[in-house]
């Protein structure tokens, strides 16, 4: 019987297209690999009294379900809810660990020293006790926006940036100078290493695409693959079936798992087709469930 996968893809809030374009590399990469594949927005999962189903067809009829990104916020934490009953590995990552394990607050004993607030006085205290540069960063940021150096001693930029986002949380982060030689971006898929790239930054800070930096070929380092074998095991013991887990030097920065760009860059990197190891490795997650 041929594999069917069902992708929850939605617009950006703004109307603008999205940055990530898993949305058209990950459905196009299953399509070739001879999988059903379907489409629909995050907003039509919806519960019967025979189950979930979306845009009239049950859940349990779908060997898979993909949803790229978090989809509109209006009603996340109910469609969250909802998916949550879902069995381990019939969702890519489970409704949980979208919402707990994805950013910049998860994994963090393995992150440089970080100190995570929403109130400005809490964050300017860490500075005054410990001395060196920071980076500050809104908690729920992506693509590197709103991402700034902080030397200690210019505590009031942090009420300045934080004053203008009044009660959203920000992360002061010990700045890493090994930035200037790049962080690391590994995509994992059921629980296997898919590849990486270096993003290179153009301002020793920002090693974001979105952001100018550039993207080369390169190779985990024997320490670098320690760490990320092992964030690779707590991914696949809880189910989590798709991740990019993100590293400066040997330290980790962050672990998205709600919508893990990366694939057209490998792919342009190395000169190489990599949507057929995903399709593989999220084949062999799947069966591994039953």
């Amino acid at each position: 019987m041929t594999p069917h996968i069902l992708f929850l893809i939605s617009p950006h809030p703004s109307g603008r297209p999205a940055r990530s374009d898993n949305a058209l590399t990950l459905p196009a990469a299953f399509r070739r690999a001879g999988w059903q594949v379907s489409e629909a927005l995050h907003r039509n999962i919806h519960r019967t009294p025979r189950g979930l189903a979306c845009s009239g067809t049950l859940l349990g009829e779908y060997s898979l379900i993909w949803p790229i990104g978090f989809g509109p916020r209006a009603g996340f934490l109910d469609w969250v809810q909802l998916l949550h009953g879902l069995a381990p590995r019939r969702l890519i990552n489970p409704a949980a660990a979208m919402l707990l394990q994805h950013g910049k607050a998860a994994w963090s004993e393995r992150q440089a020293v970080s100190h995570i607030a929403a109130d400005s006085a809490t964050l300017v205290d860490a500075m005054l006790h410990e001395t060196g540069d920071w980076v500050l960063k809104p908690l729920a940021g992506s693509y590197g926006e709103g991402v700034i150096r902080i030397a200690a001693n210019t505590t009031a930029k942090v009420h300045e940036v934080m004053a203008q986002h009044p009660s959203e949380y920000f992360v002061l982060q010990r700045f890493l100078p090994e930035i200037a030689q790049g962080e690391t971006r590994t995509l994992v898929a059921g629980g296997e290493i898919i590849g990486s790239y270096l993003r290179l930054p153009d301002n020793e800070l920002h090693a974001n695409l979105a952001q100018q930096a550039k993207a080369t070929a390169t190779t985990l380092s024997a320490e670098q693959r320690v760490l990320v074998n092992d964030i690779r095991a707590d991914l696949l013991q809880q189910h989590i079936g798709f991740a990019a887990i993100d590293t400066v030097g040997t330290t980790l920065m962050e672990v998205n798992v709600a919508n893990p760009g990366g694939l057209s860059t490998l792919n342009a990197v190395y000169t190489r087709d990599f949507g057929a190891a995903i399709v593989a490795a999220t084949t062999a997650f799947i069966v591994g469930s039953k």
